[in-house]
């Protein structure tokens, strides 16, 4: 089973320095599913990219992710998740896991830079080789986590 911790420190370790051919061979190693990529429709705020590779996984144990790597000049451009849980007015899976995300990233990095842009909160983090962020929001009953790192060379 992949934990969070492992998959989280896989990317902020590895994003800058590894082919993402490799990054996919580790993935499917971790247990990650491949699945045929497909452009969520969000391409258009990225640099330009090659291709793209998707996984399916279950951090934790829990809830079934989609894990994306895009590919620019043979290397990691970007690579993350998105984790969508249920709203609960009770406990909130939400807070835990977002909690448990900013904690593994703070530690990596130091502490983010927190925007709130139009009811999404969003924490930005890097250093001199990843750029990285952090996000949440409520939308229709659903809580969304956002979790991407970037290869510095081509963000700058």
């Amino acid at each position: 089973m992949i934990n969070t911790r492992q998959i989280v420190s896989l990317l902020v370790g590895r994003v800058a320095d590894i082919l993402a051919s490799d990054l996919a061979r580790e993935c499917v190693d971790l247990g990650m599913r491949p699945v045929p990529y497909q452009d969520v429709g969000l391409s258009s705020n990225l640099p330009p990219f090659e291709a793209g590779h998707h996984f399916r996984f279950n951090p934790d144990g829990n809830e079934e992710t989609l894990f994306e790597i895009l590919e620019k000049d043979s290397l990691v451009l970007q690579a993350g998740y998105q984790l969508v849980l249920p709203t609960s007015l009770f406990f909130s899976k939400a807070k835990k896991r977002h909690s448990q995300l900013k904690g593994i990233l703070e530690n990596h990095y130091g502490i983010g830079l927190r925007m709130d842009v139009g009811g999404i909160e969003i924490v930005n983090y890097g250093n001199d080789t990843t750029i990285a962020y952090l996000s949440r929001v409520t939308v229709a009953g659903t809580d969304t986590i956002t979790v991407r790192i970037g290869n510095r060379r081509f963000w700058d």
